[in-house]
């Protein structure tokens, strides 16, 4: 059971209560409850002084300098959500939107701080557990102020309006909501700012992203494995002491997992063994062209340089998105300690787009890791196998001339490789005034969030056509003499994948692979 207290929400929490259903409960301390009502109170108090309040007894952004009273206050939060609803494009997922409703009530819950009724912080639970979730469409946030117009589909389904998904299908939010015997509640003072102007959409979209990139370290790190198999690399990039002289964390795990499965190969050289195998002395000449070379390509020795910083990126992202997680993102905030009302930017997603736009970069390197990778198995010039991991086939065979193998493949895992670079500049620098100037400098972190969503799901299809083609190496090479855990894998591919003898195509079973990749422990 995952508890809501503003604090303490996980990466972890928000994917199993997104994707798994599962539970969660506010904590069972009364002082919770305290909080949250005495911030509602000192809202309420403060707000009958008559000094302005930006929001609440104020118009929104550059209109902040119209005042109204406070008996108009519950119609001016009502009337956000309304001319918020133009919302539009694709339609975010219902474990998407799971998560958005998690994420923005852990926000406006923490320390009292969104000054939202107890009811309100019930009633976006009650949404949670009897699983009525606002449609959101994707595209109409600049990331600040925070997420206004996806955020108003949720509000907007609090007061019984717009469409939820609700048992398998999509419905008026009036009729879900009917069905469940629950009735709407009415925005009254500052909640339809506490609900819209905040991260929260950008925040799930980012950790449920994570989520999924997070497998996609060792999935590399396989792969480079695998690929040094193949190839009959040497262990020595890969031996603990080369990357604790480097430095860097990621870099370490990188290696050290790669060493993990090419130390039971047979065909991995240990470099000393290498050298007495394969390398000729030179005696007493001046000069000699050895055969066989002493150190491998770069997408192979370097590759825990490159899945390296990846994985230490995916730690800052962590980093960053759990902070987001557990924050105060409105405007304005209550802090009932120093008894002040705080006029912030706190709305701002920059930590969220630049963990996105960081990912993403990183995750483009090891896409064009894999590019280069599949390429060295694929060509026969570079591994002793035959063109393009064609059967092995005699010149009088019938079929002699009519297998052309895994070609086309490498072709779509460029394409794919090329679709991933597009994804990567920088999205915080695509800012743009807007909102008359108010909203002059503004985050962009929801479209960052998206875009690397969108790119992770292209890096999986990518592996996993790497990945059919590194098991067709296998079968060439003779599968006994690779490492366990690359034999396990080839046989789990195996079952959903067969060996290509003549050419087929491969579309459906690619992305059969690429699904499997998202689910199986054999990486873990």
């Amino acid at each position: 059971m995952t508890i809501i207290d503003g604090n303490s929400l996980t990466i972890e929490d928000v994917w199993d209560i997104a994707c798994s259903n599962a539970q969660a409960s506010f904590p069972e301390s009364t002082s919770f409850w305290d909080t949250i009502e005495k911030a509602r109170a000192f809202l309420t108090d403060y707000i009958q002084t008559g000094v302005p309040a930006y929001g609440i007894t104020t118009g929104f952004g550059d209109s902040c300098a119209s005042q109204i009273s406070v008996k108009k206050a519950g119609e001016l939060q009502r009337d956000i959500v309304t001319y918020h609803g133009i919302g539009l494009g694709k339609k975010f997922s219902r474990e998407t939107g799971r998560a958005v409703l998690l994420c923005r009530l852990n926000s406006n819950v923490k320390g009292g701080h969104s000054a939202i009724r107890p009811e309100l912080a019930k009633m976006m639970l009650t949404l949670l557990d009897r699983d009525i979730i606002p449609v959101i469409p994707q595209l109409g946030s600049v990331g600040a102020s925070g997420d206004l117009t996806p955020l108003s589909y949720l509000a907007a389904v609090i007061m019984g309006q717009r469409d939820v998904y609700y048992k398998g299908r999509i419905v008026p939010a009036r009729e879900a909501l009917d069905a469940e015997g629950i009735e709407p509640l009415p925005l009254e003072a500052k909640e339809g700012l506490a609900l819209m102007n905040g991260t929260s959409v950008m925040t799930a979209v980012a950790a449920l992203a994570w989520k999924k990139a997070e497998r996609l370290a060792a999935i590399s790190d396989f792969l480079t494995a695998v690929t040094s198999e193949i190839t009959r690399g040497k262990d020595t990039p890969f031996v603990a002491k080369a990357s604790e002289i480097k430095n860097h964390q990621g870099q370490c795990e990188s290696a050290s997992y790669i060493y993990s499965i090419i130390k039971n190969s047979r065909r991995v050289y240990k470099y000393e063994e290498f050298l007495k195998s394969k390398i000729e002395a030179i005696g007493e000449k001046g000069y000699k062209k050895q055969e066989n070379k002493i150190q491998d390509r770069y997408s192979i020795r370097c590759a825990p340089q490159i899945s390296g910083v990846y994985r230490d990126t995916l730690e800052v992202a962590r980093k960053w998105i759990t902070e987001e997680l557990n924050s105060a993102n409105d405007n304005p905030l209550v802090d009932i300690e120093s008894g002040r009302l705080l006029n912030t930017g706190n709305f701002y997603g920059g930590h969220i787009c630049a963990a996105c736009d960081y990912l993403r970069t990183a995750l483009a390197n090891i896409s064009d890791l894999s590019d280069k990778q599949a390429e060295v198995i694929i060509d026969g010039k570079f591994n002793g196998l035959t063109e393009n991991l064609i059967p092995f086939t005699p010149d009088d065979d019938p079929r002699s001339g009519l297998r052309l193998g895994f070609k086309a493949v490498q072709i779509t895992i460029s394409a794919i490789r090329g679709e991933v670079m597009s994804l990567c500049f920088p999205i915080s620098l695509t800012s743009q005034p807007t909102e008359a100037l108010n909203q002059d400098k503004v985050s962009m972190g929801t479209i960052s969030a998206r875009k690397l969503d969108e790119q992770i799901e292209l890096v999986y299809l990518q592996f996993a056509a790497h990945l059919l083609a590194a098991m067709q190496a296998v079968d060439l090479c003779g599968k006994a003499d690779f490492a366990p855990l690359t034999q396990s894998v080839h046989d789990e591919v195996r079952r959903i994948s067969s060996f290509v003898m003549d050419d087929r195509e491969l579309d459906k079973e690619t992305e059969a692979v690429s699904e499997w990749l998202k689910k199986t422990e054999l990486f873990s």
